[in-house]
């Protein structure tokens, strides 16, 4: 039986061209390890089309697009497979949506997560490779509501959007917290209107053990955990995996993930546990976490690998080319500033956001070896994605060697052990323990 190799990123948050220099320098280590991979996914943190038409309401945080052109860079690195499904996929509206499926279309580049339908968006892109079929998932937990897809009625037509799965935060209390909030919500009246909706039947009524406090959950009684998923998307998805794995040697989900454990991005969330144990239960053979900017931990749950984030494989936040008037507002500026200052003034002149942070740029490409659904090997390399490196190659990846292979490697291995997963590190290689 034929093996097959897997490699995934973290995001690719592209929004611009990619000089000559870096595919005639720092790329061409990277191109020869992804050119020894059956089958290369990443996340395409941005959306693909010509600027001008409907920036959303709302967004992911920065909008981010780039033009078909530039596009075109991003796709010299080879990639077999586009998850779609993140919080920025609705950047544009439906027109960006669409805008970004037709463009990966016109190029025969696989991809999930986002779809003309709930329908749409659930399939799995479908690679072949090595006489295997291979099904690659995409979901979103980090989007807002507006962006969710729905399926078509008798009565009404399908919603683009993306493929979601929903969850609920509960921030635990004691009995003497309880009493406190209750007396803040008679003195205050923040829950006045809320009763009222529950009273007319527009709202539900929370959960035994449960206390909603304006518009936040408390739980009181510990019978739930700090986040759970909701019950239904989660069915839905793992119904689809098993299906999936009925036609298909090997099932990947990529799963889209911004909240936090408590208080740290590298803690992560119940839920996303909650998610990926039970993927793996349906037949899934590897996660690949991203959204969160930084490495998350590394667990082997069943022998199989959970990447709780890759954190960023591209990082061109700070070459956007366009903002809308709704980002500049925010930051009281002009309406018609340029996206740079823009950035500037939400960054205070670069001094703060993600790109100022070395953590955000610090990855691994892993390389996942399989024998039908079997992971034989896994190996890591470590890659910067050219933290503060000079001009147009800010935010483009290289291999890490020497003391930042170490400080890599330090920092994922730590993440890791709480996890019962054991690293070492050989010529630059992060590989399993044992």
């Amino acid at each position: 039986m034929k093996k097959i190799v897997v490699t995934a990123t973290g995001d690719s948050l592209f929004t611009a061209n990619i000089p000559n220099e870096y595919f005639e320098g720092s790329f061409l280590p990277i191109q020869e390890f992804l050119s020894n991979v059956d089958v290369k996914m990443t996340n395409l943190e941005t959306n693909v089309g010509e600027f001008g038409k409907f920036p959303n309401q709302y967004s992911g945080g920065t909008w981010l697009n780039c033009t078909p052109d530039d596009f075109d860079d991003l796709v010299k690195f080879g990639f077999d497979y586009y998850s779609t499904a993140n919080n920025h996929c609705m950047d544009y509206s439906y027109h960006g949506l669409l805008s970004t499926i037709s463009n990966l279309e016109k190029r025969n580049l696989a991809h999930s997560g986002t779809g003309d339908s709930l329908k749409s968006a659930s399939a799995p892109a479908i690679i072949e490779r090595n006489g295997k079929k291979v099904a690659i998932f995409a979901v979103d937990t980090s989007h807002k509501a507006p962006s969710k897809a729905n399926d078509k009625t008798l009565t009404m037509d399908a919603r683009p959007g993306v493929n979601y799965v929903d969850f609920t935060s509960y921030y635990p209390i004691t009995k003497e917290q309880l009493a406190q909030l209750k007396e803040i919500a008679k003195t205050s009246n923040v829950n006045a209107y809320e009763q009222i909706m529950v009273d007319s039947g527009f709202s539900l009524s929370a959960p035994d053990g449960v206390y909603k406090f304006g518009n936040t959950l408390f739980c009181y009684d510990g019978s739930k955990k700090r986040t759970e998923c909701n019950k239904k998307d989660l069915e839905r998805l793992v119904e689809s995996i098993r299906l999936a794995k009925k036609d298909c040697d090997l099932v990947i989900l990529a799963v889209h993930c911004h909240e936090i454990g408590e208080t740290k991005h590298e803690q992560v969330p119940d839920y996303f546990v909650e998610l990926a144990h039970a993927s793996i239960d349906a037949g899934c053979s590897a996660i690949i976490g991203n959204g969160t900017h930084q490495l998350r931990p590394l667990e082997i749950y069943k022998g199989k690998p959970i990447f709780y984030s890759l954190g960023d494989f591209i990082y061109q936040g700070m070459r956007v080319k366009y903002l809308p008037a709704d980002f500049m507002e925010k930051y009281g500026i002009d309406v018609n500033a340029t996206a740079y200052e823009g950035l500037m003034a939400r960054s205070k002149n670069n001094t703060i956001g993600l790109q100022t942070e070395r953590c955000n740029f610090l990855t691994v490409l892993p390389k996942m070896t399989f024998d039908g659904d079997k992971l034989l090997s896994l190996e890591m390399m470590p890659v910067v994605a050219g933290f503060k490196a000079e001009g147009e190659l800010d935010g483009l990846p290289y291999v890490a060697k020497g003391i930042e292979a170490k400080e890599i490697f330090d920092i994922l291995k730590s993440l890791s052990e709480p996890y019962g997963t054991k690293l070492k590190l050989v010529d630059d290689k992060i590989v399993l323990e044992g």
